[in-house]
Parts: structure tokens; sequence; C-alpha cells
């Protein structure tokens, strides 16, 4: 069957991917895809079109990762889609590990950036000044459009009355039995693992088992066995910057002055630019225990969670 061919007009929502994994999983979401359409000889980027729940969206990847790449991208393709009017920055982050009205922040969560307090949704670091305890204040960073947050909110709501979880059913439209697609499966609460934070990880490019790092400096914490089947999703302030925060008593004590769920490197970028909602799949814990395991299920679930934000949406918000 043929791609629909639309116009450059009727595209008004851009999706945003830092990597690869999270690309993919984004094309996984939508219901259909779009012919691709011509674009000025300065735009250098590449678009994938296509629509969910009749709201038309452009994915598109960054060449690296960063805040001045994200801001590059956003750049070209607000010349190339005139209509273009918010953002979704969907991919992976790294969790901070504290209590929220949701719970404990766990890996396979979904963090998404909302107002609170004095900050917009989120703020910005650069990583010399975070070593040294220091995050920019203030409204830089523009907050989520009104139509996003209301978008959450309501599917907040409506996830609390059904007895199934409809981002949980949306990550199994990733086919994991292929093989290029198993790392997007859920690898279990058994591999979330979130040590000490004063324990540092015993040897790079290697896992915990494999350096050796101490079972007994991992933090005991009780496993719900419900998670295996629902994504539980936290909302609140995400700090954007240059560089991986990778210390996790810098984490914490960052977190607990600014009150912060995640940090990433994107956001930034794109909001100086474009207005914007921030959806990050937790995939570590910001500390020196980082590793591969959680990316592919934690890009899943930002995207399922983007995704559902397309049902609670007004159509006619997208097709005016």
């Amino acid at each position: 069957m043929p791609l629909r061919r639309l116009n450059h007009d009727a595209y008004k929502v851009g999706w945003i991917c830092a990597l690869e994994i999270e690309q993919i999983a984004a094309m996984e979401m939508l219901d259909e895809e779009h012919e691709p359409l011509p674009q000025p000889e300065n735009d250098t980027n590449i678009y994938s079109l296509g629509s969910i729940n009749d709201h038309n969206v452009i994915i598109v990847g960054l060449p690296s990762m960063g805040n001045c790449s994200a801001a590059t991208v956003v750049t070209q393709m607000k010349m190339t889609f005139p209509n273009l009017k918010y953002g979704l920055l969907v991919g992976i982050g790294g969790g901070v590990p504290i209590e929220t009205d949701a719970g404990m922040i766990r890996l396979g969560h979904v963090v998404v950036s909302k107002p609170t307090g004095i900050h917009p949704g989120v703020i910005q670091y650069n990583h010399g000044d975070a070593m040294l305890g220091i995050l920019e204040r203030g409204g830089a960073l523009a907050p989520p459009p009104i139509v996003l947050l209301n978008a959450a909110r309501e599917m907040a709501v409506r996830r609390h009355r059904r007895e199934y979880d409809p981002i949980w059913e949306n990550t199994k439209r990733i086919p994991t039995g292929r093989r290029a697609l198993r790392r997007f499966g859920f690898p279990g609460a058994d591999k979330d693992h979130l040590y000490q934070p004063h324990y540092e990880h015993q040897r790079k490019a290697m896992s915990c088992q494999e350096s050796g790092c101490d079972p007994r400096q991992r933090i005991e914490r009780q496993i719900d066995e419900e998670d295996d089947s629902y994504i539980v999703v936290h909302r609140g302030t995400i700090a954007s910057g240059g560089l991986v925060i990778a210390d996790a008593q810098k984490r914490d004590s960052l977190a607990q002055e600014h009150g912060l769920l995640c940090f990433e490197m994107e956001a930034a970028g794109v909001l100086n630019n474009l207005p914007c909602l921030v959806i990050r799949g937790i995939c570590d814990y910001c500390d020196t225990h980082k590793n591969d395991v959680w990316h592919g299920f934690a890009a899943a679930a930002a995207a399922a969670y983007a995704r559902q934000l397309f049902f609670h949406l007004p159509i006619q918000e997208a097709q005016r």
C-alpha cells in the first residue's frame, strides 16, 4: 500500500530523539508512516513523517548528543515545517532514586517535565558547575506548552481509572521477538540494582557482576511485582546539561537542593527554540555503575508514554 503524502503545513508536532535506539522506538509507535517531503538545501535533517490518532508527527534524530546539536536540528525543522507548534523530546535519562507521589524512581520508569515551584519543568546546568553543586535557576527555559501539560494530566487521571496500563500495552508495539529489537524487552526487576552513593564501580567497561562490585553495597528495595505490567510515571523537574552526570553523591546533593527527578543532555537546546514536553525513560541512576541493560526498555517506555499522549490531545489542536 503506497504511503500517504501530505504537505508541510499539515505537521504541527515534532518528536525529537537524540539516539538511534530512541528513534527506533518512536517509529514503532506510529499508526501510519507518510511519504517524505522535499526540504530546503540548507536543512540537513532527515525526517520520518507519520501520524498517531490523527495527529501528524515529524520524527527527527540528532546527529550527535547535546544541547548545541538539538538547537540546530530544531531551528532547521521550524524552517521546513512552518506550522510546527510544539515538540516532544523523548528518550532515555538518568534517574534520581527518590520517592515521589508515584513511589520510588526506578529503572524503566518514566519522568516527564512539569513546572514545580520556581522551576519551569527543566533547568540547565553545565558539567563544571554541576560538579561544584551549581545549577542555573530561573525562567530562561520555557515551560511545557499548556496543551501538553493538560494532556499529561488527563492521561494520569484516566490511567488510574483503567484496569490495564495503556502505556505498558504501547511498549508491546515493538516486536521484541525479532533479533534486532530484543534489547527493547523488559529486563526484569531483578536487573535493577542501586548501590550506596559512596560505592564506586570497580572496573570500567565491565558489568557490575563481571567487575566484582560487592552485592552487599546494594540498597535493598522492595520489588513490586505489578511493575512488570505497569509503567510508573513521575512528573517534575528535569536537569539538562552538556555532559553526563556519573557521580551518585553529587546527584543526590543537586537533586535535594533543586528538587530534581532526572538528568539529561538535550532539553536546554530544544527549549530555547521550541516549546516542548520532555519525556525520559530511566536507564541508570547517574552513578558509576551505568550499563546498557536498560537502554532499550527505557527508550520503549518513554516512546510508549509519548504515543499515549496523542490520545489525550484535542484533535482540533493538531488540525488548526
